[in-house]
Protein backbone atom coordinates (compact mmCIF):
# COMPACT_ATOMS: atom_id res chain seq x y z
CA UNK A 1 0.00 0.00 0.00
CA UNK A 2 0.97 3.38 -1.00
CA UNK A 3 1.67 5.87 2.11
CA UNK A 4 2.37 9.39 1.60
CA UNK A 5 4.28 11.26 4.60
CA UNK A 6 5.10 15.19 5.59
CA UNK A 7 7.23 16.58 7.43
CA UNK A 8 7.81 20.10 8.66
CA UNK A 9 9.14 22.38 11.21
CA UNK A 10 6.02 25.38 11.38
CA UNK A 11 8.13 27.57 13.21
CA UNK A 12 4.94 28.58 15.70
CA UNK A 13 3.31 29.56 13.08
CA UNK A 14 5.60 32.50 11.99
CA UNK A 15 7.53 33.08 8.72
CA UNK A 16 11.02 33.01 7.96
CA UNK A 17 12.05 36.22 9.80
CA UNK A 18 9.55 36.22 12.51
CA UNK A 19 7.57 39.23 10.87
CA UNK A 20 3.98 37.45 9.51
CA UNK A 21 1.67 34.83 11.00
CA UNK A 22 0.69 32.41 7.94
CA UNK A 23 -0.74 29.54 10.10
CA UNK A 24 -3.45 29.62 7.20
CA UNK A 25 -1.42 29.66 4.69
CA UNK A 26 0.67 26.14 6.36
CA UNK A 27 -2.66 24.53 6.80
CA UNK A 28 -3.13 25.24 2.95
CA UNK A 29 -0.11 23.83 1.79
CA UNK A 30 -0.43 21.15 4.39
CA UNK A 31 -3.66 19.93 2.89
CA UNK A 32 -2.57 20.38 -0.82
CA UNK A 33 0.26 17.90 0.16
CA UNK A 34 -2.04 15.08 -0.41
CA UNK A 35 0.07 13.38 2.26
CA UNK A 36 -1.94 10.93 5.17
CA UNK A 37 0.94 10.79 8.00
CA UNK A 38 2.03 14.77 8.76
CA UNK A 39 4.47 15.17 11.11
CA UNK A 40 5.13 18.76 12.51
CA UNK A 41 7.24 20.49 15.30
CA UNK A 42 7.08 23.39 16.80
CA UNK A 43 3.47 23.53 17.30
CA UNK A 44 1.87 25.77 19.71
CA UNK A 45 -0.79 24.21 22.41
CA UNK A 46 -1.44 27.48 24.00
CA UNK A 47 0.10 30.71 23.93
CA UNK A 48 -2.02 33.51 25.66
CA UNK A 49 0.33 36.17 24.11
CA UNK A 50 -0.91 35.12 21.03
CA UNK A 51 -4.49 34.78 22.09
CA UNK A 52 -4.09 38.49 22.95
CA UNK A 53 -3.20 39.63 19.59
CA UNK A 54 -6.50 37.44 18.15
CA UNK A 55 -3.82 35.00 17.05
CA UNK A 56 -5.03 31.14 16.93
CA UNK A 57 -2.93 29.61 20.42
CA UNK A 58 -4.18 26.39 20.37
CA UNK A 59 -2.67 25.44 16.48
CA UNK A 60 -2.94 21.82 16.97
CA UNK A 61 -6.51 21.71 17.17
CA UNK A 62 -6.59 24.60 13.90
CA UNK A 63 -4.55 21.74 11.68
CA UNK A 64 -6.75 18.95 12.66
CA UNK A 65 -9.89 20.49 12.35
CA UNK A 66 -12.18 19.34 9.20
CA UNK A 67 -9.33 17.34 7.69
CA UNK A 68 -7.87 15.10 9.82
CA UNK A 69 -9.49 12.58 12.09
CA UNK A 70 -7.05 11.28 14.01
CA UNK A 71 -3.87 13.72 15.92
CA UNK A 72 -1.98 13.37 18.59
CA UNK A 73 0.07 16.39 20.34
CA UNK A 74 2.44 16.58 22.54
CA UNK A 75 4.00 19.36 24.54
CA UNK A 76 7.52 19.53 25.02
CA UNK A 77 8.80 23.24 25.92
CA UNK A 78 6.44 24.78 29.06
CA UNK A 79 6.72 28.53 29.80
CA UNK A 80 4.65 30.45 31.76
CA UNK A 81 2.63 32.13 29.12
CA UNK A 82 2.29 28.36 27.28
CA UNK A 83 3.69 25.43 25.87
CA UNK A 84 4.53 24.36 22.33
CA UNK A 85 5.65 20.53 21.16
CA UNK A 86 5.05 18.06 18.19
CA UNK A 87 2.10 16.82 16.56
CA UNK A 88 1.21 14.12 14.45
CA UNK A 89 -1.57 14.27 12.28
CA UNK A 90 -2.80 11.14 10.98
CA UNK A 91 -5.63 9.77 8.42
CA UNK A 92 -5.73 6.25 10.06
CA UNK A 93 -6.62 5.47 13.77
CA UNK A 94 -3.80 6.00 16.34
CA UNK A 95 -3.93 2.88 18.36
CA UNK A 96 -1.55 4.28 20.94
CA UNK A 97 0.63 7.33 21.48
CA UNK A 98 3.21 8.32 24.19
CA UNK A 99 5.86 11.20 24.60
CA UNK A 100 9.09 9.97 25.44
CA UNK A 101 11.86 12.25 27.26
CA UNK A 102 14.89 13.30 25.16
CA UNK A 103 15.85 16.32 27.42
CA UNK A 104 19.70 15.86 28.03
CA UNK A 105 20.02 19.70 29.68
CA UNK A 106 17.75 22.11 31.34
CA UNK A 107 17.41 24.21 28.66
CA UNK A 108 16.39 22.66 25.91
CA UNK A 109 12.77 20.26 26.86
CA UNK A 110 12.89 17.61 23.85
CA UNK A 111 10.54 14.77 23.42
CA UNK A 112 9.52 11.86 21.24
CA UNK A 113 6.18 11.45 20.49
CA UNK A 114 5.27 7.85 19.00
CA UNK A 115 2.13 6.64 17.77
CA UNK A 116 1.07 3.69 16.48
CA UNK A 117 -1.14 3.76 13.48
CA UNK A 118 -3.49 0.96 11.81
CA UNK A 119 -4.47 1.12 8.28
CA UNK A 120 -7.82 -0.86 8.29
CA UNK A 121 -8.43 -3.55 5.71
CA UNK A 122 -9.99 -2.96 2.90
CA UNK A 123 -10.51 -4.08 -0.77
CA UNK A 124 -6.79 -3.29 -1.79
CA UNK A 125 -5.35 -5.01 1.31
CA UNK A 126 -7.26 -8.17 3.09
CA UNK A 127 -5.41 -7.65 6.86
CA UNK A 128 -5.17 -4.55 8.84
CA UNK A 129 -1.60 -2.90 8.41
CA UNK A 130 0.12 -1.21 11.78
CA UNK A 131 3.08 0.89 12.06
CA UNK A 132 4.82 3.29 13.91
CA UNK A 133 5.04 6.96 13.58
CA UNK A 134 7.70 8.64 15.71
CA UNK A 135 7.87 12.67 14.90
CA UNK A 136 10.75 14.35 17.21
CA UNK A 137 12.67 17.48 17.48
CA UNK A 138 16.16 17.60 18.58
CA UNK A 139 18.94 19.16 20.14
CA UNK A 140 20.86 22.01 18.34
CA UNK A 141 24.58 20.96 19.79
CA UNK A 142 25.71 17.43 18.35
CA UNK A 143 26.97 16.48 22.01
CA UNK A 144 22.78 15.93 23.35
CA UNK A 145 21.93 14.56 19.41
CA UNK A 146 24.47 11.80 20.59
CA UNK A 147 22.93 10.85 23.77
CA UNK A 148 19.20 11.48 22.29
CA UNK A 149 20.42 9.42 19.05
CA UNK A 150 21.16 5.70 21.87
CA UNK A 151 17.82 6.96 23.32
CA UNK A 152 16.01 6.51 19.99
CA UNK A 153 17.82 3.74 19.41
CA UNK A 154 17.00 1.45 22.24
CA UNK A 155 13.59 2.98 22.35
CA UNK A 156 12.94 1.80 18.25
CA UNK A 157 14.72 -1.88 19.12
CA UNK A 158 12.49 -2.88 21.59
CA UNK A 159 9.80 -2.37 20.15
CA UNK A 160 10.84 -3.89 17.29
CA UNK A 161 11.40 -6.84 19.31
CA UNK A 162 7.97 -6.53 21.12
CA UNK A 163 5.95 -6.57 17.33
CA UNK A 164 8.55 -6.24 14.54
CA UNK A 165 6.05 -3.15 12.81
CA UNK A 166 7.65 -0.61 9.92
CA UNK A 167 8.63 2.77 11.76
CA UNK A 168 8.58 5.78 10.21
CA UNK A 169 11.01 8.38 12.24
CA UNK A 170 10.59 12.28 11.05
CA UNK A 171 10.90 15.93 11.79
CA UNK A 172 13.86 18.47 13.01
CA UNK A 173 16.84 16.50 13.36
CA UNK A 174 18.75 19.90 13.93
CA UNK A 175 21.66 17.60 12.21
CA UNK A 176 23.39 20.11 10.82
CA UNK A 177 26.79 17.79 10.82
CA UNK A 178 25.37 14.91 8.66
CA UNK A 179 25.84 12.74 11.67
CA UNK A 180 22.16 10.65 12.37
CA UNK A 181 22.87 8.75 9.29
CA UNK A 182 25.78 6.53 11.58
CA UNK A 183 23.29 5.56 14.17
CA UNK A 184 19.40 5.35 11.85
CA UNK A 185 21.40 4.02 8.93
CA UNK A 186 24.49 1.99 10.15
CA UNK A 187 23.29 0.07 13.12
CA UNK A 188 19.86 0.31 12.75
CA UNK A 189 18.83 -0.40 9.02
CA UNK A 190 16.76 2.53 8.41
CA UNK A 191 17.44 4.52 5.11
CA UNK A 192 16.20 7.95 5.23
CA UNK A 193 13.77 9.03 1.97
CA UNK A 194 15.36 12.12 0.25
CA UNK A 195 18.87 10.59 0.66
CA UNK A 196 17.93 7.34 -0.89
CA UNK A 197 15.78 8.93 -3.57
CA UNK A 198 18.38 11.76 -4.60
CA UNK A 199 21.70 10.98 -3.45
CA UNK A 200 22.06 13.55 -0.54
CA UNK A 201 19.86 15.09 2.32
CA UNK A 202 17.75 17.51 1.79
CA UNK A 203 18.58 21.12 1.98
CA UNK A 204 15.85 22.64 4.05
CA UNK A 205 17.26 25.63 6.18
CA UNK A 206 17.12 28.34 5.96
CA UNK A 207 14.23 28.81 3.66
CA UNK A 208 14.91 31.35 2.08
CA UNK A 209 18.37 30.43 0.80
CA UNK A 210 18.55 26.79 2.11
CA UNK A 211 21.24 25.58 3.14
CA UNK A 212 21.80 23.12 6.02
CA UNK A 213 20.07 19.73 5.64
CA UNK A 214 18.79 19.76 9.71
CA UNK A 215 15.32 17.94 8.64
CA UNK A 216 15.17 13.90 8.01
CA UNK A 217 12.38 11.55 7.52
CA UNK A 218 13.89 7.65 8.27
CA UNK A 219 11.86 4.86 7.53
CA UNK A 220 12.21 1.19 8.21
CA UNK A 221 10.56 -2.04 6.82
CA UNK A 222 9.21 0.24 3.94
CA UNK A 223 9.66 0.52 0.38
CA UNK A 224 10.94 4.15 -0.66
CA UNK A 225 9.33 5.73 -4.00
CA UNK A 226 10.39 9.03 -4.55
CA UNK A 227 10.95 12.22 -2.14
CA UNK A 228 11.35 15.95 -2.47
CA UNK A 229 11.32 19.23 -0.49
CA UNK A 230 8.56 21.25 -0.50
CA UNK A 231 9.60 24.89 -2.54
CA UNK A 232 6.49 27.35 -2.30
CA UNK A 233 6.54 31.11 -3.17
CA UNK A 234 6.07 32.64 0.46
CA UNK A 235 8.61 31.26 2.99
CA UNK A 236 6.39 30.37 5.56
CA UNK A 237 8.58 28.95 7.78
CA UNK A 238 12.09 29.41 9.07
CA UNK A 239 12.13 25.25 7.24
CA UNK A 240 10.94 23.86 4.52
CA UNK A 241 8.95 20.50 4.50
CA UNK A 242 10.22 17.17 3.33
CA UNK A 243 7.47 14.86 1.56
CA UNK A 244 7.72 10.89 0.52
CA UNK A 245 5.79 8.37 -0.54
CA UNK A 246 6.48 4.84 0.10
CA UNK A 247 4.94 1.45 -0.02
CA UNK A 248 4.09 -0.32 3.06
Amino acid sequence: MRLKILSYNIHKGFDWNNKNYCLQEMKDLINASEAEIVFLQEVVGKNDKHKEKGMIDSQFEFFADELWPHFSYAQNALYDHGHHGNLILSKYPIEFFENYDLSTNPWEKRGMLVCKIKIPKSEDHPKDIGFYAVCLHLNLFHAGRKIQYGKIQEYISKKSKEDNLPFIVAGDFNDWNQKSFQVFEEIMGMHEVHKFSNGSFARTFPSKVPILCLDRIYVKNMEIIKSNVVFYDQHLSDHLPIFCEVNI
